[in-house]
């Protein structure tokens, strides 16, 4: 993760969990809780962090936010990071959820 405006690079091995997929007009929204893999610690002022990956109607992912709390935070995702969410999205068959 890297935070806007500073110097800090955060970057982890993701472990997405507890899902929750919802329509949002012709929009997908997946949130996700996180926690970081490999016994990593998350930065001081990331003590709930979760992501929402916003999708277009045909599953494609089109935003990333890192989420502090349940709100956006001073985060984004780095490239890695991404990849890690969309296989977990993959695997986990988030997408067939909003059908419906």
């Amino acid at each position: 993760m890297i935070k806007f405006d500073a110097e800090l690079y955060f970057e982890a091995e993701l472990k997405p969990y507890a899902p929750v997929v919802e329509r949002r007009g012709p929009l997908i929204d997946i949130y996700v809780k996180l926690a970081a893999g490999d016994g990593a610690a998350w930065p001081a002022d990331l003590t709930e962090p979760g992501a929402l990956v916003v999708c277009d109607p045909d599953g494609q992912p089109i935003h990333y936010v890192v989420l502090e709390e349940g709100c956006d935070s001073e985060y984004g995702f780095t490239d890695r990071e991404k990849q890690q969410l969309m296989r977990y999205m993959e695997r986990e068959r988030l997408l067939e959820r909003a059908d419906g």
